[in-house]
Parts: structure tokens; C-alpha cells; sequence
């Protein structure tokens, strides 16, 4: 297969006067004007994703990879972000002969490979000496289903706990630290929130996704997704993140979920003295942000400090129904390959690739950016991942139905007790 491919680049390389670049095109105008070879070796990838428009790593790296493949294509076909998961089943459902897929989630990815839309990616892994799943932290032996693999990381994250240096230093509080208990942390926020009305400072934000409850306990491995048994412990976590809630440490789910408010900006504008969330926000961080800021490990009971990574993971994948797969997996090995994740380090976006490139951008970042922390490459390379979705066929109705009863729970429509139970019901009826 190796042969093959270096066989197909080298002719389409070879090709003198036509250079073509990375182009996006909402989904409408890119169903309706795909490019078509012209006769004389040049290929067109079509790339489902999302967020191309207003997300500049993505055109960064296009462009990179188009000009060491100069006659290599890269046509970008963007979905709307909050409906991408339901938007790419119904079109490889219509076999659209996307070459790329990017998988926003493990769900997702799940429910292409239980409808026959993505290929497997063995093959072209164990043929390709250039290729070494060493580099991923062992994501890639978590992406397995049935013993195949059907994506590579493009982008991982590390959920950390974020913070306002500059606010923990006028209220004369001792920043956040390593391996904090619940309690601790419940009693720090409480340390931290001050003020009336618009003027007032939340000790902590806590987003309405139902990972920024889950995430706790998933972290520490005491809570699996996939596994209806470990859902009470998830109680204790649920138990502080209310209490919190109602004490007004923190911003209340309902009202954030109705106004649908974006962490960013409330971080942003400096009304929130801590946040959970991924590594993702190191980037929009050092875009936005006018203060001194640093990160910690999440706190949990445990007493488990900085020895271990926890996040989501953004596969790769080959359409089932493309048209140029050989193609498609030099474009998958570049973009997520060393000179891929360079790219996205100097974004400040943490790539599925790790090793020493990618640490020492991450640690330069003060140098070229205000406010970023030292040694960040500390919480971003650890030797033990844990993934926040397993492989499961079922990964997507269970997702769903976690996602309902959290709602129920942050309501107050169900105790944590009644919602845990109803969770643990509802996934085993799946069985």
C-alpha cells in the first residue's frame, strides 16, 4: 500500500503550473460546486468539519499541508457546529463522498462506524513505516473498536482548572493548587466571590455541559460513561457543584442555560475567579485575554494531583465513500503528524501528537503572549490519557440520555440521588 500511495503523491506532485490552495464554502454553495479533476493529476479532498470559517488553526494548517502538495486540493465543506453530528450522519447516510471526516466527538465517530460510513485505518497504520502510534499517549488504542481503528487524533485536550491570578491577588487568596479536594475547592470559590449585580465576581463558573460535572470524577477513573455501575459516583460531585450553585458561588445552570451564555466571555470579562475547562481555551485565551492567568490540575477526593490527563479527543477519519483514500491518509499523517501539530502548538491548541516540538512551543508562549503562565507544557504531557467517552456502540443514546438527566439534576427537577437512578435505568434498557 506504501508503494502505492508514494506512487499517486509523486504524480500528482509532479504535475508543473497548477497550484491550488485550501478553500471553505458553507454547506449549501460546497454541495452544489465541488471541483472536479481536471485531467492532468490533480485531486480535490473533500473535508467535512466545522468552525472552518472563523477558526484560523484550521485554514493554517490547509494551507500548510497545500503547499508541500501543491496539486492536492483541500475543499473544505463546513457544518454548523452545535448540529455537526446530526448534519454528517444524514449526508454519509446519502453516501457524499467526503474523503475527510472530522469527528467532533466520540459519539459521533461511534455511530459512523455502526452505520458503515468511515473506514478502517489498520491497513494504512501497520503499511506505513513512516507512521508510529507511539506519539498519541495511547489515544489511538483507545479509538479502537473491535479490535480496529477507524480514526487518528487530530486534537486532544486536558481538562484544567483555569484561573485570574490578577483577581486571587487583590483578594490576597493563595491560588488554586495540584490535587485539591472538593471541599477545598468549594471553599476557595467561596473565598473568591464578591460584589452585587453586575459588579459581582463569581468564586468559580461552572458551564452548562454535563461534563463540567462528570469531569470530576472521569478524570480519576471512578466514573465511566459506558459503565451504568459507576454511575453513583457521580453523587458526591453533583452534591458540591449544587451546593456551590445554590450558595451563589457560582452562576446558576438554569438562568446560563436560557440566556445561553458562553464561559468565554465570562472569564473574559473577569466575573469568574476560576473555570473548568479544556486546554482548547489557552488559545482563545491568548487571543483575548488582558490578564495574568495560570491553570492547576481539577481538584477532586481522591487526592489524585498532576500525574494524569483527561479531555476530549478529535478523530480523524477516511469516508467510507471517498474517492481518494490513499490521498486522504497523507493529508491524515501530515495534519496529524509532527508538522501538524506544530501548526496547532503555535495556535495554542494541543495536538493528538505529542513529544518535545510541541512542549517547547507551549512553554514559549509567554514569551509572545501576555498573561500565559510558565511550563505549560507540564499539564500537557503526561504520560496517562484518559478519554472523557469510551468506544461504545451505544455511545450515542447513552450520551443523550446522561445529558437529559443532567439537566434534571442542575434543575432541580431531580435530586442527584433520583437522577442517578433514573440514568442508571434508562442506560441498562439499552442493553
Amino acid at each position: 500500500m506504501k508503494s502505492k500511495v508514494v506512487r499517486k503523491l509523486l504524480s500528482i506532485v509532479a504535475v508543473v503550473g497548477l497550484i491550488v490552495g485550501c478553500g471553505g464554502k458553507g454547506e449549501n454553495s460546497a454541495k452544489n460546486s465541488t471541483q472536479q479533476d481536471s485531467g492532468n493529476g490533480a485531486v480535490t479532498l473533500k473535508i467535512a468539519l466545522w468552525d472552518y470559517s472563523n477558526t484560523e488553526y484550521f485554514k493554517n494548517i490547509f494551507n500548510s499541508f497545500s503547499e508541500k502538495y501543491p496539486n492536492i486540493k483541500c475543499e473544505a465543506v463546513e457544518f454548523s457546529s452545535d448540529e455537526f453530528d446530526t448534519s454528517i450522519l444524514t449526508q454519509m447516510s446519502a453516501k457524499t463522498d467526503f474523503d475527510i471526516v472530522f469527528n467532533k466527538d466520540i459519539p459521533t465517530i461511534n455511530a459512523l462506524i455502526s452505520q458503515g460510513h468511515i473506514m478502517e485505518l489498520d491497513n494504512f497504520m501497520e503499511q506505513d513505516k513512516d507512521f508510529d502510534k507511539r506519539n498519541y499517549s495511547g489515544l489511538i488504542e483507545q479509538l479502537t473498536m473491535d479490535n480496529k481503528t477507524y480514526g487518528v487524533p487530530f486534537r486532544k485536550d486536558n481538562t484544567l482548572l483555569f484561573y485570574n491570578k490578577d483577581l486571587f491577588d487583590k483578594a490576597g487568596v493563595a491560588y488554586p493548587k495540584d490535587g485539591m479536594t472538593m471541599k477545598e475547592y468549594e471553599d476557595l470559590a467561596e473565598k473568591m466571590t464578591s460584589g452585587e449585580g453586575n459588579d459581582k465576581v463569581y468564586g468559580a463558573h461552572t458551564h452548562t455541559w454535563t461534563s463540567n460535572v462528570s469531569q470530576y470524577a472521569r478524570r480519576v477513573e471512578e466514573f465511566n460513561p459506558i459503565d451504568s455501575s459507576t454511575y453513583e459516583a457521580l453523587i458526591p460531585y453533583y452534591n458540591t457543584i449544587l451546593d456551590m450553585q445554590s450558595k451563589q458561588f457560582t452562576q446558576d445552570y438554569g438562568s446560563l442555560k436560557t440566556s445561553n451564555i458562553h464561559y468565554s466571555g465570562v472569564f473574559y470579562n473577569q466575573q469568574a475567579a476560576m473555570l473548568e475547562i479544556g486546554t482548547w481555551y489557552i488559545n482563545m485565551l491568548c487571543e483575548n485575554a488582558d490578564f495574568n492567568w495560570g491553570v492547576c490540575s481539577l481538584p477532586n477526593d481522591k487526592g489524585e494531583a498532576n500525574d494524569k490527563a483527561f479531555g476530549g479527543v478529535t478523530p480523524v477519519s477516511i469516508g467510507k465513500y471517498s474517492k481518494n483514500p490513499e490521498v486522504a491518509w497523507e493529508f491524515i499523517k501530515y495534519i496529524c503528524g509532527e508538522e501538524g501539530a506544530k501548526i496547532l502548538a503555535q495556535n495554542g491548541i494541543l495536538p493528538g501528537f505529542g513529544g518535545e516540538a510541541v512542549n517547547n512551543i507551549f512553554d514559549a508562549l509567554p514569551e509572545s503572549h501576555k498573561g500565559v503562565p510558565e511550563n505549560l507544557s507540564r499539564y500537557i504531557d503526561l504520560d496517562t490519557y484518559v478519554i472523557e467517552f469510551p468506544m461504545s456502540i451505544k455511545a450515542k443514546e447513552i450520551d443523550t440520555i446522561i445529558n437529559e438527566e443532567h439537566s434534571a439534576i442542575m434543575t432541580g427537577t431531580e435530586t442527584p440521588e433520583e437522577g442517578i437512578k433514573h440514568m442508571t435505568e434508562r442506560v441498562n434498557e439499552l442493553k
